[in-house]
């Protein structure tokens, strides 16, 4: 049951994300097949679009928008791939204490409680990886705030 539980979140979170395109920042691009036009979308719902020309012929035109948006963007992207496992694992490990044998022994409470030390160590881990990137973002925050003016 627990397994089933996994596979119905993981794959209701990952559809959403890939039609979605979403991620804990807001913020995603794309980059078209010639690599002229850099597009970056700001926002989860109503979702703001920012094009910038890349010109073959100037490299700090190149390297600025690699280094200011599609690093900490794909960095976000990757944080929420991870993000995915653990919910999917969390829910269905809740499924799993409170709907298996477990739940009848003498010692339910300490293992709910090993449970939950577990996930907030994860959630601690989870925080400190955001607040780096949220560090990066302030970057690209800079650089979506010079294409609107």
């Amino acid at each position: 049951m627990s397994l089933l539980i996994f596979y119905l979140s993981f794959t209701t979170l990952f559809i959403f994300t890939e039609i979605t395109n979403f991620n804990l920042t807001g913020y995603s691009y794309n980059l078209d097949e010639e690599i002229t036009v850099l597009t970056i979308q700001e926002g989860f719902l109503n979702k703001k679009t920012y094009d910038v020309e890349i010109r073959e012929d100037d490299s700090t035109q190149i390297l600025q928008p690699l280094r200011d948006v599609m690093l900490p963007i794909i960095q976000a992207q990757s944080l929420w791939v991870h993000d995915i496992l653990i919910i999917s694992f969390f829910i269905a490990g809740i499924f799993g204490l409170f709907y298996s044998s477990l739940r009848q022994e003498k010692n339910f409470k300490w293992y709910v409680t090993v449970y939950m030390l577990i996930f907030a160590l994860l959630i601690g881990w989870e925080i400190n990886a955001y607040q780096n990137l949220f560090e990066d973002l302030h970057r690209l925050s800079n650089y979506t705030s010079s294409l609107k003016g």
